[in-house]
């Protein structure tokens, strides 16, 4: 079926090989045309004509007109009251990449124009992720409220994810994440507990006050892995005491109440800012073990401390007091002058 001509400014309404019908509206100046407005998706074709009388007659907003920046603050208000102060700063951080966007009409933005910002930006692939994520999520909310009627954050192209090195932290980047956290952000906490008892992130983010035992100064019941891991007390080293202290204190519940996409955005994002290599959470578990064995802490100790499984039998004949974990893992060295108390 061909197009449906009108009077003269008045718009066509025609439909489209897949059934449903289109709507289209051209704006003219000087006997020029100057704008196109769009929309699709109408099952029938008098719901398309409803819909184009009511737009000539001015009940509907022509939005094709709104730039990147108008969009982002009508979406933005309403969703960052439902979402966590993460998940808006991680948006947030992603939208000042995009200033090149800001004031150029969202209907007009083509793939090319999202893939050079998304090119443009000289951080990690994570960040870039961020970015077509922020966009993806505009498009969900403009297509759903008729400012535009084709998704192009589909076409966005982000780089192969990097390998990360199943490494450690070095002596720099630990102290860098001790400044971190005396600096107030807490998420450096996290990473910094992980790496003093060699918990896996599944374990941290189970693990509730019952777990703690602020008195014997010792975390049990925490492991996922194994029964020796479920079953090993994990001592709570000198210089980290006082965060599970705060953390302890502030919750009835979990230590961690963070979903696990936040919490590995987050990280990312902590190491990222304070430009440490590209770590992932599992390393701070290396990083315990690293630094017990530097310190020539005795294997059946640090067997004991990771709650590893490949020498169970002779963890079966090694009874290791709790006295003897915390002597181990004080061992470590400690933070860097000027760190928490």
């Amino acid at each position: 079926m061909g197009k449906r001509t009108r009077a003269n400014g008045q718009g066509t309404a025609y439909k489209l090989p897949n059934g449903k019908y289109r709507v289209e509206k051209t704006i003219y100046q000087n006997g020029s045309p100057v704008k196109r407005y769009t929309k699709s998706g109408f099952k029938l074709k008098r719901d398309a004509m409803d819909y184009l009388n009511k737009l000539n007659a001015g009940a509907i907003k022509d939005t094709s007109t709104a730039t990147f920046k108008e969009l982002y603050d009508i979406w933005s208000v309403p969703h960052y009251e439902k979402v966590s102060s993460d998940t808006s700063n991680g948006y947030k951080a992603a939208y000042k990449k995009c200033e090149p966007l800001w004031f150029r009409q969202f209907a007009s933005l083509k793939a090319a124009d999202l893939q050079g910002v998304v090119d443009a930006c000289k951080q990690s692939r994570r960040t870039k992720a961020d970015i077509k994520s922020l966009i993806a999520i505009l498009y969900k909310y403009a297509i759903t409220n008729d400012y535009c009627d084709k998704d192009y954050s589909q076409f966005i192209k982000l780089p192969k994810k990097e390998m990360s090195k199943k490494d450690a932290f070095t002596k720099e980047e630990i102290g860098n994440l001790w400044t971190d956290y005396n600096a107030g952000n807490e998420f450096a906490g996290y990473i910094l507990i992980m790496i003093y008892t060699g918990m896996r992130y599944g374990e941290i983010s189970k693990l509730t006050r019952e777990n703690i035992d602020i008195e014997s100064r010792c975390i049990t019941g925490a492991g996922i892995k194994s029964e020796a891991g479920r079953k090993r007390v994990i001592p709570i080293a000198d210089c980290i005491f006082s965060i599970l202290q705060k953390l302890y204190d502030k919750t009835d519940k979990k230590i961690l109440a963070m979903h696990e996409k936040i919490f590995y955005n987050d990280f990312q994002r902590t190491l990222e800012r304070l430009g440490i290599r590209n770590l992932k959470p599992h390393c701070c578990r290396h990083t315990t073990g690293t630094a017990l064995a530097e310190q020539n802490v005795p294997i059946a100790v640090i067997l004991a401390i990771m709650g590893h499984t490949k020498y169970s039998t002779t963890l079966g004949y090694t009874h290791i007091s709790l006295e003897e974990l915390l002597k181990a893992v004080n061992k470590i060295p400690s933070k860097p002058s000027g760190s928490a108390e």
